[in-house]
């Protein structure tokens, strides 16, 4: 005789939660929704230094990127600005869910003079990422790589960021999605601004 097995409120919770885990590892859009969710809870929330201009994380160094039109911006042009820029790309389900925040977060800021935003595809396909920004309704100033990054502060993990001061050093970096329109960031960036 075979024996019947019991639908129980567990099992229901074990099999609903094998097929999200499943979903999740075969479906980029479902990742970076629930990513979204989290950094919206406050999940995802960037280190903030404690000390800005008195430790910076590196010298200042040159970094060059290209816009729509193959102008080449290097960092080393922007002394006297606070430079924001992310590395990021259209595959990446982190990418993707802190978009609409880094969207809110670069609207604040887009018309402060001494504020610079670089959105970094690094699949260096300005193309397929300006697409990307145009179907999602963002506003993000969209780049390309023109020069190599120093490894020791990007690795190839993405989404990382970066903000450098005025003086062109290092003093921000975070990998990993994040929420960079929070209260406790956009505080930290003003006050780069106003040094």
């Amino acid at each position: 005789m075979v024996e019947k097995r019991k639908i129980t409120i567990g099992n229901i919770i074990y099999l609903l939660s094998a097929a999200i885990i499943v979903i999740m590892l075969v479906n980029p859009t479902a990742k970076s929704l629930l990513i979204r969710g989290l950094i919206g809870i406050g999940f995802f929330k960037p280190e903030i230094p404690v000390q800005v201009s008195k430790k910076a994380l590196a010298d200042p160094f040159n970094i060059a990127f290209r816009d729509s039109s193959g102008r080449i911006l290097n960092t080393s042009d922007l002394r006297g600005k606070v430079i924001f820029v992310n590395f990021w790309a259209t595959w990446c389900p982190p990418c993707i869910a802190e978009m609409p925040n880094l969207n809110d977060f670069y609207k604040q800021y887009k018309n402060y003079p001494n504020a610079v935003f670089i959105l970094a595809d690094v699949d260096n396909n300005y193309t397929k990422a300006n697409a990307f920004m145009k179907k999602h309704q963002y506003v993000l100033p969209v780049y390309t790589l023109a020069s190599n990054v120093p490894e020791n502060i990007m690795d190839g993990t993405i989404p990382t960021t970066l903000v450098f001061d005025k003086k062109g050093e290092l003093v921000f970096k975070h990998t990993n999605a994040a929420n960079y329109n929070s209260t406790r960031f956009t505080d930290y960036f003003t006050t780069l601004l106003k040094q």
